[in-house]
């Protein structure tokens, strides 16, 4: 295992050489919600959000085509609350009769430079203030990949805070939760829990609704305002879960704009393109 690996963790550093090391505290199941069963749901219900909110390509079309993704969607949703499931039905109804091109068009009008980037899926772009000064913002998404040994692939062409990335990574937390809860281990899921609520508070929880809300005004009834509203039912049953209580957005339909200047050719800059989930690991 990396040295980099949050489940490793860095080296203790004592303030006297000398001293003993303090042990470290057992920690309480009760403060773990959750069980492996439902940590593999939500692990793939992530999974299946950042694949639904990636430009659509041939992954998203074998799954369609097998029937995979509704029957998936369908099955994680339930089994995590009813209303997530409520939520995860209307997404396949929506899907139900679109064809790949039809849903191309679709996605392209909502996230593609091809109409302008009518909704922006970067969590920057919602924070206040000019993108320049959050750029410490973008530095700590890195820093959560990072720490799980996750990396953006140097082809990736989308900066770390898009939604596909975000999604994808709460996805692995919870597969990584999930084989530490059938292997017993508290500790290691002490480790991943704690990194799930404060990804979840500090990031995507502060600004998933506006997402929703930006995507529904542009896409009522369709499939993409469907599936933001799967990821709101979904993000706000984590934040009653695990006790959250991020720090909204402003609720301004106007966010800042894109800064080539801060960023370069990554992100808006390059093209418009979905992000690659294939690109985080």
């Amino acid at each position: 295992m990396s040295e980099n690996t949050i489940l490793g963790g860095p080296p203790n550093r004592a303030t006297d050489a000398t001293d003993e090391p303090e042990a470290e505290p057992t920690p309480d199941p009760a403060d773990l919600p959750g069980d492996a069963e439902t940590a593999i749901h939500r692990s793939r219900l992530y999974s299946l959000l950042s694949l639904g909110f990636d430009r659509p390509g041939e992954d998203f079309e074998a799954a369609r085509d097998e029937d995979a993704y509704a029957a998936d969607l369908h099955a994680s949703a339930a089994a995590i609350d009813p209303e997530i499931a409520a939520a995860a039905a209307a997404v396949t109804d929506a899907l139900e009769g679109v064809d790949g091109d039809e849903l191309h068009h679709q996605w392209a009008a909502l996230f593609g430079v091809e109409e302008g980037v009518t909704v922006s899926p970067y969590e920057l772009t919602y924070l206040p203030g000019p993108l320049m000064t959050n750029v410490r913002r973008l530095a700590d998404v890195r820093g959560f990949y990072e720490a799980f040994d996750l990396s953006l692939a140097d082809e990736g062409t989308d900066r770390g805070d898009h939604v596909c990335y975000l999604t994808e990574f709460l996805s692995a937390l919870c597969l990584r939760e999930a084989s530490l809860r059938e292997r017993g281990d508290d500790e290691g899921v002490a480790v991943v829990v704690d990194a799930r609520r404060s990804f979840l508070e500090d990031h995507l929880g502060r600004w998933y609704w506006r997402l929703a809300d930006e995507v529904g005004s542009h896409d009522d009834g369709a499939f993409y305002a469907a599936l933001a509203e799967l990821l709101a039912a979904l993000v706000e049953h984590e934040i009653e879960t695990l006790d959250l209580d991020p720090d909204w957005v402003p609720d301004d339909p106007e966010v800042t704009e894109w800064n080539e200047d801060v960023f370069g050719d990554a992100g808006r800059g390059c093209g418009g393109c979905g992000a690659n989930v294939s690109d985080l690991g």
